[in-house]
């Protein structure tokens, strides 16, 4: 069980995340922050300081809780092809209407930040290792040979992220990427 100044963390972090996803990145304070978790801004800057960080702790956090919905999810699937489009269906799928509707959230989603760079790769390494699970029980011969699953995985995420920017709407988004599985895995 975390700490105080992890309960801390995480109540301001899970206020934030609704900011951000609301205003984006630019048009929040760290007042609006501190009133979204109900403290003052001094005990926010004890906790956090600086909004930078803040929004570093809610891209990481979205992650985490992406992947933890997958790895949830992923034991009541069988066929493996089903597993690998849950994946995708929850980290990429699901958020692309979103992001493609609202500039703030896909400021959270996609952070073009440079201070947040690494925590946006942190997030596609995830992403890539969720993939990589849901190869695990990939019949013998299903995957090109000579390629290993973490590099199926990698390469997938790489062309679902390029596919992403050529989609008008998450239906095409997923006809895409179930196409892209289909000529990635021979099941």
């Amino acid at each position: 069980m975390g700490g105080p100044d992890e309960e801390k963390q995480r109540r301001v972090t899970d206020a934030a995340k609704a900011v951000f996803l609301k205003y984006g990145y630019s048009r929040v304070t760290m007042n609006d922050l501190a009133q979204a978790a109900g403290i003052s801004r001094p005990a926010l800057y004890l906790i956090f300081s600086k909004k930078e960080e803040v929004f570093r702790a809610v891209v990481r956090e979205l992650a985490r809780e992406t992947s933890e919905e997958v790895r949830q999810g992923l034991g009541a699937i069988k066929s493996p092809v089903d597993k690998l489009r849950f994946v995708c269906e929850v980290w990429m799928v699901r958020p692309f209407d979103w992001i493609t509707q609202s500039p703030e959230t896909r400021e959270v989603y996609e952070s073009s930040h440079a201070f947040a760079q690494d925590v946006v790769e942190d997030s596609l390494t995830l992403f890539e290792r969720d993939l990589t699970a849901a190869m695990a029980r990939l019949p013998k011969g299903a995957l090109p040979r000579g390629i290993s699953p973490a590099h199926v995985a990698r390469l997938m995420a790489g062309a679902i992220v390029g596919l992403k920017t050529r989609c008008q709407d998450s239906a095409a988004l997923r006809q895409e990427i179930h196409a892209l599985i289909a000529t990635m895995i021979r099941a």
